[in-house]
């Protein structure tokens, strides 16, 4: 089985939000076919499969923000247990996003959502996932900067994963 993982594509990059999924569960992937998009501070790309199988299992859906060493899905064979090593990169992954996040976010069923909001949700509660802003890494470093909230430019911009711009024009 092997793991998908976010690498660190340049120096100083933390954390890359995933953009949209290109492959499917399910599907056959060969070596070097674009697995996802990445969207980082500085560029936006697709990112290769780096072996061939079977995408077993997508850990990171559409639109999460995860830290660079997470573990994005799995590739393997079609008759291989998951089980067992889906429990281990799942612990393993909210280990990395509570290390790296430093913001008191923990993991929910694959989803990063701050700790305040998942303790007050029941178990399966989709509205907890709901609620959690998105906003691409330069977004938040410029609501940092600018002394704003993600929450305050959400509301001006409904349903949408705030940009850079967006914080500017809001800060404006």
């Amino acid at each position: 089985m092997h793991r998908v993982t976010l690498p660190q594509l340049f120096e100083n990059m933390e954390e890359a939000t995933i953009g949209a999924w290109l492959k499917n569960e399910g599907d056959l992937i060969e070596i070097g076919a674009p697995l996802c998009e990445l969207i980082t501070e500085k560029t936006t790309l697709e990112l290769p499969a780096e072996s061939a199988g079977i995408l077993r299992l997508v850990l990171a859906p559409a639109k999460s923000v995860v830290p660079a060493g997470f573990v994005l899905a799995l590739i393997g064979d079609a008759n291989e247990d998951l089980s067992k090593l889906e429990a281990e990169v799942r612990l393993e992954n909210s280990a990395l996003s509570t290390k790296n996040e430093g913001s008191g976010e923990i993991e929910i069923t694959g989803l990063s959502v701050p700790s305040t909001v998942a303790q007050s949700a029941a178990p399966g509660d989709v509205s907890a996932n709901a609620s959690r802003v998105r906003a691409t890494p330069a977004a938040r470093r410029a609501a940092k900067v600018a002394g704003v909230s993600l929450e305050d430019v959400a509301a001006k911009f409904p349903g949408k994963v705030l940009g850079e711009d967006d914080i500017k024009a809001f800060s404006a």
